[in-house]
């Protein structure tokens, strides 16, 4: 076993959690009646995010020369990326807190979960591959920033469904075909 495959399967049982909290979550809440447009938004965005990311640690593969600090920080990276589902569903015992608050804790975790992403990205040296990829953090930022600024439920379900499709859209186009 090579050390990605080693580390790969802590990294893929973090990822494989938050999507298996974050499908639970969304079946729960359909069946309460409180799937609203705007939580699938963010739903699907999160989702989205899972994917692509657990697809984007498949980069690491040709990594040759572990260090123990490079390992941290990817376990970190995927904690975040796992605090994002928990954040939008959280566990039974952690729903008594208010909705703002829990806005609130996506928004923080999506925002931590970009910061780490790029730095993914500086770690594995490709930070502008593409060219386009840091324009697409700052867009996202800006979109995720915006329900933390202006406390409207019409901005977060905006800010919601124009990041979701964009995202998909990124995930398929940009990373697929435009990377080729």
């Amino acid at each position: 076993m090579s050390t990605f495959e080693f580390i790969a399967v802590l990294l893929s049982i973090i990822f494989g959690l938050a999507i298996a909290n974050l499908l639970s979550g969304m079946v729960q809440a359909l069946f309460r009646g409180e799937l609203t447009d705007t939580r699938l938004a963010w739903s699907v965005l999160v989702g989205n995010i899972l994917l692509v990311n657990w697809w984007v640690f498949f980069q690491w593969s040709d990594h040759a020369n572990w260090r123990f600090h490079e390992f941290l920080y990817l376990a970190m990276w995927a904690t975040v990326h796992y605090l994002m589902a928990v954040a939008l569903y959280p566990y039974s015992f952690l729903t008594d807190y208010s909705e703002k608050l829990q806005q609130k804790f996506v928004l923080i975790t999506l925002l931590a979960a970009v910061a780490l992403d790029c730095g993914e990205k500086i770690i594995r040296g490709d930070l502008l591959d593409p060219w386009y990829l840091p324009l697409f953090y700052l867009y996202f930022v800006v979109f995720v920033t915006l329900p933390l600024i202006f406390a409207k439920p019409w901005i977060m379900r905006i800010s919601g469904w124009t990041l979701a499709i964009s995202t998909l859209a990124w995930s398929v186009v940009a990373r697929s075909v435009l990377a080729s």
